[in-house]
């Protein structure tokens, strides 16, 4: 993914000291590592960000959530991503590809999905969900 001129700008500037670069414009609704450390994902009002761990370069954003990211998790061995959006779904990702893979719609028409996460080496997935009505 490309970065434009004003993006590189804010990353840089006026950064605390030992701070290597800015992660994202807006809103940061949630913020994780992968299992092996190397990549950072953030869920935004934008989509997901993903950052190289260790030099803060961005790798891509992913944008499939219609409206804001709410929760990101990732599986125990590394290989998925799942994003839970205020668009009512829970999205599942190749987290080395950086691929949707499947979208799984609550089952309430408005709601927000607020956490997402994994339980243990199963890659069982669970989530929980907020009724806006």
């Amino acid at each position: 993914m490309k970065t434009n001129h004003s993006t590189q700008n804010y990353t840089q500037r006026n950064l605390p000291k030992g701070a290597r670069a800015r992660c994202v414009t807006g809103t940061i609704n949630g913020i994780q590592f992968s299992p092996d450390g190397t990549r950072l994902a953030v869920a935004s009002g934008f989509g997901i960000w993903i950052y190289d761990a260790h030099t803060g370069k961005e790798l891509d954003l992913l944008t499939e959530h219609k409206g804001s990211v709410s929760s990101i998790a990732y599986s125990p061995n590394g290989r998925f991503l799942a994003s839970g959006g205020k668009d009512s779904t829970v999205r599942l990702w190749d987290a080395k590809r950086d691929v949707h893979l499947k979208s799984l719609q609550a089952n309430f028409s408005d709601c927000s999905v607020d956490s997402v996460a994994f339980q243990g080496d199963r890659c069982i997935l669970a989530s929980g969900i907020e009724n806006q009505t």
